[in-house]
């Protein structure tokens, strides 16, 4: 990497122009911009410092933030001018690798959806810790946003994520049984995000090894992760949990994967396939369970509606008990199987299930009837649904419309209080 352009503890705001600017020129204003990443990737960036981005620019590499901010004076990246949002894509591991803390990027399209310059692994790659990823559009990747194991305290909100569907591995069966993996919109692996208010479509994409794969949150590792208030359509799963073990069956974290929760959450599309997917230790066979067991998952307050004859619901298995999930408050309706929990599981309550197979406890205060979704508004109740005022606790202030919950004196089941 050459010399900082400006090697000092003053903050600067840093300029860049696809199309007008000039390596040459001194990067300071917007009648002085430079042209190329490298001059961004080389400078020194400081608490306070900003780099903006013009607006209808386009960019093939990767921008890499090393220096970090404090919460009172972050780093920004951002864009400036007027027209479409700056584009960062191309053939490169992340199009924007966030390595240091209290980084905010606003405003930015990141890869595109296409073979010819999508961003080769992630969009979005967080390594440091309390940066902010808002307001912007992250396509084409095989991890939308990639949270690592080392960032903490990730904020990723009001986002919008297009066909996340590139898939990282795909092989034939034959070649390498259960490789495939991609199609994220978030993997997370990192703890105590905040992921809230995105809207996110198209996390699908054909795997040899499971037909279709594909996730709106994957957290794989990560703990103690908040997730609430996204509207996923058409994404092949919404989340699935996992842990890592080592060959001697330990976990690499001692508390493994845990105290994730997800809450007025809404999914629904043709293909999507399923809710959530989590697990415990052991499988029917006595064998460990590779990717468990997940601890603490809360799953509260969320909508779905997955007419996909292939569908799966709710499902927690190897071993699943109370230790592993808590599930309540929630509508469910899956074509094919609207839940599935190990006998051992039984904390469910005030649930609305629909749909195909019902394979689980039980549980207090549930309902398997017809939720009674409105057609011309996914996921919203009409009239008579068996959902309004079965909840009996405000998990959060808000629904997923931003509607107070409870205001009329009801709280219902599922993202999205009914309103007469």
């Amino acid at each position: 990497m050459s010399a900082p352009a400006i090697a000092d503890d003053t903050p600067h705001t840093y300029y860049l122009d696809s199309v007008n600017g000039k390596d040459s020129a001194n990067g300071l204003s917007d009648t002085t911009p430079w042209k190329t990443l490298a001059k961004a990737n080389a400078a020194e960036m400081v608490a306070g410092s900003k780099i903006m981005l013009k607006r209808g620019s386009s960019w093939s590499g990767q921008l890499w933030i090393t220096g970090s901010g404090s919460e009172a004076n972050p780093i920004v990246v951002d864009a400036y001018g007027t027209g479409n949002r700056p584009v960062l894509k191309g053939d490169t591991e992340a199009c924007l690798y966030l390595e240091g803390d209290f980084i905010e990027v606003y405003n930015v399209q990141i890869g595109v959806d296409s073979d010819q310059g999508r961003c080769s692994w992630a969009g979005i790659k967080v390594g440091g810790s309390n940066n902010v990823i808002e307001q912007n559009y992250i396509t084409g990747a095989a991890a939308g946003v990639y949270i690592e194991t080392s960032a903490k305290g990730t904020a990723v909100t009001s986002n919008e994520f297009v066909n996340n569907n590139f898939m990282s591995k795909l092989t034939p069966q034959e070649e390498n049984d259960n490789d495939d993996s991609g199609a994220f919109a978030m993997l997370v692996q990192g703890d105590d995000s905040n992921i809230g208010w995105n809207t996110i479509t198209g996390s699908v994409a054909f795997s040899y090894d499971y037909e279709w794969d594909g996730a709106a949150v994957e957290i794989f590792m990560g703990s103690r992760n908040y997730v609430h208030h996204n509207l996923a359509f058409d994404v092949d799963t919404f989340t699935e949990l996992g842990t890592s073990r080592n060959d001697d069956g330990s976990t690499n974290d001692p508390d493994g994967t845990s105290g994730n929760v997800f809450e007025y959450n809404g999914i629904y599309g043709d293909r999507s396939r399923s809710g959530i997917v989590t697990r415990g230790p052991t499988k029917d066979n006595g064998e460990i369970e590779t990717n468990g067991p997940v601890f603490g998952t809360v799953f509260r307050n969320n909508s779905m509606n997955l007419p996909n004859a292939d569908s799966e619901g709710v499902v927690c298995y190897a071993g699943c008990t109370n230790a592993h999930f808590k599930l309540s408050q929630n509508i469910i309706v899956a074509a094919g199987k609207s839940a599935y929990g190990d006998s051992t599981f039984t904390a469910n309550d005030h649930n609305v299930f629909y749909g195909g197979q019902y394979q689980m406890t039980a549980g207090t205060a549930n309902r398997r009837q017809d939720p009674k979704f409105d057609p011309n508004k996914p996921l919203h109740l009409l009239s008579g649904s068996p959902a309004i005022g079965l909840g009996v606790k405000a998990f959060n202030p808000l629904d997923l419309d931003g509607v107070t919950v409870g205001s009329d004196g009801n709280i219902e089941a599922g993202a999205y209080e009914y309103v007469d």
